[in-house]
């Protein structure tokens, strides 16, 4: 008896020791969202709490011990939340309200619902992955647009991290798509289905809404005088059943992601995708870019397999409405 009772007073004590982050999920009109997945991830450990929102908005991250935390929260059609640097004390209860922007302002029906379409869970076709007669994978065909699943923290030299604050903190008026130009590559496949047309010695990326992208499999190196672009110079090979894209010659224009971390024409991609089956493709994206990060960081993503076999046409400037309701355009 007394050693259970020793025990209770043992597990009482954890668990007053223990903090916690809650508060409430708005959209900018101050509505509450629901079903937004939220992250609380350890500074020093790296572990982490999920759990989602429930209809009122409502969330709470239980059972965190003392320390340092990064609150991230995302959901189709809205651009992702990121809060770093939370102390949470022992037995702290923090109060952490999280405002979403919607990514396209819900104008000419491209709201949430639009975007959860899009991200999924779909119905995919199942079967064995298709090869090449060569052996390889095939990684033809329409892919449906995907958010990270994983991804690290960047760490930003201090004139990016400015930029990213500077980006934030006027709501992102100048994203070059706002003004039709290039998403770049990493973020062109968050908002538009893309499309892999794979030959022997070129592999083309198509996009709706971006320019067509195309990695050379001949095995060419990189130009030794690059002319800098949006899309840079990409070469590609095979390491068994992963195609491995090397991509540089950025122009440093292009945002690495919604939070609106810079890049400098330094910036090194390296993707590794593969297709485990018919259905699913799966990629890695590192991100080295020494000229506005102290180290590279990686980028996870995954896609499923469109029902539909082409891409539709879409003109950014046709009947374009998002622009006039960017706030401080």
């Amino acid at each position: 008896m007394r050693a259970l009772l020793l025990v209770c007073i043992a597990s009482g004590a954890f668990a007053q020791s223990a903090g916690i982050i809650t508060g409430t999920v708005w959209d900018r009109s101050s509505a509450p969202i629901g079903n937004v997945e939220l992250e609380a991830k350890n500074s020093a450990t790296g572990a982490t709490r999920s759990v989602r929102s429930d209809s009122n908005g409502k969330y709470a991250l239980a059972d965190l011990p003392a320390g340092v935390y990064q609150l991230t929260a995302a959901a189709p059609g809205l651009a992702p939340f990121l809060q770093p640097n939370l102390h949470v004390d022992s037995a702290q209860t923090l109060h952490v309200d999280v405002h979403l922007d919607d990514l396209q302002l819900n104008t000419l029906g491209e709201d949430r619902a639009f975007f959860a379409q899009l991200t999924g869970p779909h119905d995919v076709p199942r079967g064995p992955t298709p090869r090449t007669p060569n052996g390889k994978p095939d990684l033809s065909g329409v892919w449906l647009p995907s958010f990270p699943s994983a991804s690290e923290n960047p760490e930003p030299l201090r004139w990016a991290a400015a930029v990213s604050k500077e980006r934030q903190d006027n709501g992102s008026k100048d994203i070059p798509s706002s003004r039709c130009l290039p998403l770049g590559v990493i973020m062109s496949t968050f908002l538009f289905p893309y499309e892999f047309v794979q030959t022997p010695k070129l592999l083309v990326m198509m996009y709706e809404g971006e320019f067509p992208r195309q990695i050379f499999l001949d095995g060419r190196p990189h130009p030794k005088d690059i002319d800098p672009s949006w899309l840079g110079h990409s070469i590609g090979r095979w390491e068994q059943d992963t195609l491995v894209i090397d991509t540089v010659g950025f122009n440093g224009k292009a945002w690495l992601d919604f939070a609106g971390h810079p890049a400098s024409e330094k910036l090194h991609l390296i993707e590794r995708y593969r297709r485990p089956d018919f259905g699913h493709l799966q990629y890695e994206i590192t991100v080295d870019d020494p000229g506005a990060y102290t180290k590279p960081w990686t980028i996870q993503k995954a896609s499923d397999l469109s029902r539909e076999d082409a891409l539709m046409e879409y003109i950014c400037d046709e009947n374009e409405r998002d622009r006039e309701h960017i706030p401080g355009r």
